[in-house]
């Protein structure tokens, strides 16, 4: 939690397999400048025999991608300074005024090869996990869980050794909500749409299709549609996807 006054800077924090924190976080040095939301809504435009002008079906909502851009910089123009405004405006001045990124200086290292290197890992697989770390992104109102699905990173700046001290990172996420949990929170319950019920003692496959479809013939296609090879053994508590079921087609 910030103070009252204090900048807030963006966390991006790796997850483990469990959903626990990993390692060390990610506090960015210079917050982003703006960052986007997408979502896409999914409608089945098939259209029936018959059925010339019906509206298209409503099929789900996709999860939705975030994407924002990242400067990483070393140069220290961007270098915290105090909240006081004429303070920041002459330190900025001096800091501009005195600024040369191709000076040759034995002592002068500074680079950002390291930051990106951490956020290069971002993508890498892990061993135990097979994939990489599912994220979790927190700045004010934006508190995300997220899969990293493309990271771009353009390198702009370079010092007279060549090595990095400016870069603009771009992260596309796709929100990693699990579908199941997506299509709960929806609360539908047309039986044209999806459902997701959780197995309780004594339900079989039929007797749950017919709860939802009022017929149990489609029991298989719930089996399908949730992989399962042995469906007659049903285990309580597990949870089942009810798909939309074309009962013309199924007929």
């Amino acid at each position: 939690m910030s103070v009252l006054g204090e900048l807030e800077k963006m966390v991006i924090q790796k997850l483990d397999k469990q959903g626990n924190p990993s390692g060390d976080a990610i506090t960015v040095a210079v917050n982003p400048e703006n960052y986007k939301e997408t979502f896409v809504v999914d409608y089945n435009l098939d259209q029936e025999a018959n059925s010339a002008g019906k509206k298209p079906k409503f099929a789900k909502v996709k999860p939705g991608d975030m994407t924002f851009k990242l400067l990483f910089d070393s140069t220290g123009i961007f270098k915290t300074v105090g909240l006081n405004q004429e303070e920041t405006i002459a330190s900025i001045k001096e800091d501009i005024a005195g600024f040369n990124p191709f000076k040759d200086d034995e002592e002068d290292l500074s680079n950002i090869v390291e930051e990106i290197k951490e956020l290069k890992k971002l993508v890498e697989v892990q061993g135990d996990m097979h994939m990489p770390f599912e994220l979790h992104i927190v700045w004010g109102s934006l508190d995300i869980k997220c899969f990293l699905i493309k990271l771009d990173i353009d390198y702009k700046l370079f010092n007279s050794k060549g090595y990095p001290i400016r870069a603009v990172a771009t992260l596309t996420c796709k929100d990693s909500k699990a579908d199941k949990l997506r299509a709960a929170e929806l609360k539908l319950s047309s039986p044209d749409l999806t459902h997701i019920r959780q197995v309780k003692e004594g339900d079989t496959l039929p007797l749950m299709a017919y709860r939802i479809y009022g017929d149990s013939k489609y029991y298989l296609e719930v089996a399908r549609a949730n992989n399962l090879l042995n469906f007659r053994n049903l285990e309580p508590g597990t949870e089942l996807i009810f798909p939309p079921i074309n009962k013309t087609q199924s007929a």
